[in-house]
């Protein structure tokens, strides 16, 4: 038994590739991991997480096997060859299945930003120093 977060079966039921081994899942498996920010080790006490790491790794699963290259790509920002030109959607994208990407931002710790509070004494513009005349520029004048 692999530890992974899906099963051939559900590679099988979701994605309909067929005959998935144990190795294959183990490196998809790899690729989640580091992309999502846990390791399967780590626990996951809530069904939707759970639910969505276990379809990023059956997509991943079924796209590894039609760009076994993966692990031979070369980072580049676009290519162009004979007229033909071609720019990825975004920085891993010749890395993580689509799907897969589309599962992972649905984790409850990607999916929210962080939110950080403004200091004690700031005004709205985020700056403390009250005096700075720097600061004095990005303010709306008001008579005292």
């Amino acid at each position: 038994m692999v530890d992974s977060w899906a099963t051939a079966a559900d590679v099988t039921t979701y994605t309909g590739e067929t005959s998935v081994t144990d190795d294959e899942l183990v490196r998809a498996q790899d690729i989640i991991e580091l992309f999502s920010g846990i390791t399967f080790d780590a626990v996951v006490d809530s069904p939707r997480n759970l639910r969505c790491l276990n379809r990023a790794v059956a997509y991943q699963t079924a796209w590894m096997r039609y760009h076994p290259d993966l692990y031979l790509n070369v980072d580049v920002d676009s290519i162009s060859q004979d007229g033909h030109s071609h720019t990825p959607a975004h920085e891993n994208a010749a890395l993580v299945a689509p799907l897969a990407t589309r599962w992972l931002r649905r984790l409850t710790w990607i999916q929210r930003p962080l939110r950080v509070r403004k200091r004690y004494g700031t005004d709205d513009f985020g700056d403390g120093n009250l005096d700075s005349a720097v600061a004095d520029d990005n303010r709306a004048w008001t008579p005292l």
